[in-house]
């Protein structure tokens, strides 16, 4: 937000002791949903000092993680619209409930290959999504990244799809529960800070989730089997309130948007060697990474295609044209 002081006196405060100190004239906020320690939050803050000698200080953003402010997922592009924050950032899965055509990178298998996304598939449909987000939430969207492929991490071994059959799943999504569902496996709903208990009482034989969470949760303390069935990319986004970008003087907003470029190839490029660290000390830590065959693969896609069609057929013209995107991109 613009302090109104610097109008007048262009952003110099004079101390008691006679020297000068240049505060920001603009001073933001920006929420992340991870934790305060974690690489995510890490590379925020490293966006945030990039924007600020960009712009010689005129532009501050505070970075807060998902401890330090009352949000969760689903509040954060609300939180945005409503400008009690300048810049949020979530996985679209938690803006779907509010707009459902950003849910396509949710749909089982529709694009499950990081370097295809960026390179083909998010160019056809990135003017769609962010056309939609700034409409609903009044909030321009700077940064597209993605977490890894989403994978099934278990305490008995799943190496094939017959051994999903009565397996407790947890799941974070409507489109994995229909997954599962297919192939004999029952999901549950069960909140992140309660999974690693949830794993090591047996309420639930696996989870869905990138091995990088799985690392850094030391999974190979309770359980020691992953079947790699990559069913999605999670989809994120960092945007940043239409109001408080159009306030910022062209000069600013143009190294704000530079700075947001080059952090957002940085996002990109710190997931994949975190990706490829995490599965690498997985490995030596015990834990066996199991790949579908070719042939489980093949069914997976036939089986789950439905989904992401009725899905479409549901959500309107823009959402079938993002999801033929996705599609047409990824594959």
């Amino acid at each position: 937000m613009r302090k109104s002081m610097f109008r007048i006196i262009a952003g110099a405060i004079v101390c008691a002791g006679g020297s000068v100190v240049t505060a920001a004239e603009f001073e933001w906020k920006m929420f992340t949903i991870y934790d305060v320690a974690g690489n995510q939050t890490a590379w925020a803050r490293g966006f945030a000092e990039d924007v600020s000698k960009s712009t010689d200080g005129r532009l501050n953003i505070r970075v807060f993680s998902g401890s330090e402010m009352p949000y969760k997922g689903v509040d954060v592009y609300r939180a945005l619209s409503r400008h009690q924050i300048e810049i949020g950032h979530s996985p679209t899965g938690f803006i779907a409930s509010d707009l459902p055509v950003v849910g396509a990178m949710a749909m089982p298998f529709v694009c499950t290959d990081p370097q295809k996304f960026f390179d083909t598939a998010l160019p056809k449909v990135r003017p769609m999504m962010d056309e939609a987000i700034s409409e609903k939430f009044r909030s321009t969207p700077i940064i597209h990244w993605i977490m890894p492929g989403q994978q099934i991490w278990s305490v008995p071994p799943i190496h094939t799809l017959d051994d999903l059959q009565g397996k407790k799943i947890r799941t974070w999504n409507r489109e994995q529960v229909e997954t599962l569902d297919s192939f004999g496996a029952s999901s549950v709903s069960i909140a992140t800070v309660e999974l690693t208990q949830a794993l090591q009482l047996g309420t639930v034989d696996g989870a869905i989730t990138a091995a990088i969470n799985a690392n850094n949760w030391h999974w190979t303390q309770i359980l020691k089997n992953a079947y790699m069935f990559n069913i999605t990319l999670s989809h994120e986004v960092i945007s940043v309130n239409n109001d408080a970008l159009a306030e910022l003087p062209e000069d600013v907003r143009a190294a704000f948007l530079e700075a947001a470029a080059r952090w957002e190839v940085k996002f990109r490029e710190e997931v994949a060697k975190l990706d490829e660290h995490a599965r690498e000390q997985l490995t030596a830590d015990g834990m066996i990474l199991t790949e579908p065959s070719a042939e489980d693969a093949a069914t997976l896609r036939e089986q789950t295609m439905g989904i992401a069609d009725a899905w479409a057929q549901a959500n309107g013209d823009v959402a079938a044209q993002i999801l033929t995107g996705l599609r047409e991109g990824c594959n």
